[in-house]
């Protein structure tokens, strides 16, 4: 099984490296500057929720398991920025107690360690680190089974450096890894592992609201147990493009490949990503962002050789008020299993999330929220549909 304490070492060695790079005259990009607010330099919040799930544990319609439950959470959050430096750290922990199971209490913990720093006028360099200890699953990170198996500690760690050669020439290069740890045997035999990656882009400006991107990317996974390491390549070219101010758009299609060390080899196939931001009013934002290719994950527990998936998401908020916010999510997921022994496995997950936020102070907000997954599978044992509704309250110190 993957040590607990090698995913720790991710993080602990970015957090040096992070610190020392300080004092280096060289580093490169991130654009994601956002994440950092030198306005409140340290920040702790804590947050309570009461609700209610349907299934607790994702099972199979026939052995749902509803609760009631009650989480709180406290977090700490400290940014600065010096000079060309910028720094953000995020720690928090959570506890949910549910009131009508036997196993009623589940802890979680999360921390985050980010950095910029521009180098020169042409070079930057960013690295963002992540580790978290929990039960949910988590499809945006990266921990791509769909239900709940027993708790993990999940971490990576991204690192970039841009180089501007001129105003219209420039190059990002990217180097990470992630890696992804169960307590449970039966679930860690199939699904630990260690994925690492790099990455070329070269991006030119054609105009003021165009540029043109080719990329390759080399994808390497280390399952710790299971027969399915692997490696793939991707060639790929883009388009980002401002529309007009308040809508941009960006395309990235090419081909992929994966070899695995078992001897199993796929062919070339495509490979699409879309996005689409377009800011409505200033009180209204949506984006719609789609991925269709080789998806990681379940291989080994489905007896499958590829997974393929095509994943669509649409966020929207709107803002009633400076101080009443909503917020609409939905996702679309469909994924085949291609099995050598069995007859191929297709699924299709749905989710759908609904928010409202009130300010009802500078440093306290109220919110509901209501959350919907369903899963349909040729698996019959793997259906399962999931709803959860809470409301809470935030306070931010």
């Amino acid at each position: 099984m993957i040590k607990q304490s090698q995913l720790v070492a991710i993080v602990l060695g970015a957090l040096t490296a992070g610190a020392f790079a300080q004092n280096l005259q060289s580093i490169g990009i991130l654009s994601e500057t956002e994440d950092f607010d030198s306005s409140l330099p340290f920040t702790t919040t804590i947050s309570t929720v009461f609700g209610y799930d349907s299934n607790v544990g994702s099972r199979p319609k026939f052995v749902e398991d509803s609760s009631a439950y009650a989480q709180g959470r406290v977090s700490s959050a400290y940014s600065t920025v010096r000079g060309k430096t910028h720094l953000g750290l995020n720690a928090g922990f959570a506890t949910m107690y549910y009131l009508e199971r036997d196993d009623t209490t589940f802890n979680s913990a999360d921390g985050s360690v980010n950095f910029y720093h521009k180098i020169t006028p042409r070079a930057t360099f960013a690295n963002k680190s992540y580790l978290s200890y929990s039960i949910e699953p988590d499809l945006q990170i990266g921990v791509a089974v769909p239900r709940r198996l027993s708790h993990y500690y999940y971490g990576h760690n991204n690192a970039s450096l841009t180089f501007a050669f001129n105003r219209r020439l420039s190059s990002i290069s990217r180097v990470g890894v992630s890696g992804i740890s169960y307590e449970d045997d039966t679930s860690a035999a199939s699904n630990d592992k260690f994925t690492y990656n790099i990455s070329q882009e070269m991006r030119y400006v054609l105009n003021v609201v165009s540029d043109v991107v080719g990329e390759y990317r080399f994808v390497a996974s280390d399952y710790d147990i299971a027969d399915y390491d692997y490696s793939a390549h991707y060639l790929l070219a883009g388009l980002n493009r401002s529309f007009n101010l308040m809508l941009r758009g960006t395309v990235m299609a090419g081909l992929q490949k994966r070899s695995f060390d078992n001897g199993y080899e796929d062919d070339w196939k495509p490979h699409l990503e879309t996005s689409l931001r377009y800011n409505v009013t200033e009180k209204t934002q949506l984006s719609w962002i789609n991925r269709f290719g080789y998806e990681d994950g379940e291989l080994a527990s489905n007896n499958a050789n590829s997974r393929t998936g095509w994943n669509s998401s649409l966020n929207l908020s709107y803002s009633f008020t400076d101080r009443l916010r909503s917020t609409f999510g939905m996702t679309y997921h469909s994924y085949n299993f291609e099995r050598p022994e069995l007859d191929d496995l297709a699924e299709v997950m749905k989710t759908l999330n609904l928010g409202l936020n009130y300010r009802l102070y500078s440093n306290v907000d109220l919110n509901a929220r209501y959350s919907y997954v369903s899963m349909e599978s040729d698996d019959v044992f793997r259906d399962f549909v999931r709803h959860r509704i809470s409301a809470g309250m935030k306070i931010k110190f």
